[in-house]
């Protein structure tokens, strides 16, 4: 009979670990009530933060118009930067071929010796 019953009493256990882990809202009563826990708690930061930056918003302009403006600069020096290679590439480029005009010139001349 001792064995009858340690079966009984693994099968229980092993049921109840299964409900817990299962996400039915019997196993995890804050589900239950449809809400989930902090729901109301983000919409009052998310209230709050917005009045906050329409507060502060005057005061941040400076910073944000300094940050834009350095991303211009950069993006200018970018873009110097940028039309310097692409024009050394092109220097490079015209060079070499010149070089192949110049050695298909010779290949193709007849020695006149």
């Amino acid at each position: 009979m001792s064995h009858v019953s340690h079966d009984q009493s693994e099968a229980s256990q092993a049921s109840e670990a299964s409900s817990a882990g299962s996400g039915s809202p019997q196993a995890n009563p804050s589900r239950a009530r449809g809400l989930m826990p902090g729901r109301k708690s983000a919409y009052f930061w998310g209230a709050a933060s917005g009045v906050a930056f329409a507060l502060f918003a005057p005061l941040l302009r400076p910073a944000a118009r300094g940050a834009v403006k350095g991303g211009i600069r950069v993006g200018r020096y970018a873009k110097k930067v940028g039309s310097k290679v692409k024009e050394e590439f092109q220097d490079i480029a015209a060079e070499a071929q010149a070089d192949l005009d110049r050695e298909a010139n010779t290949e193709d001349s007849p020695d006149k010796e």
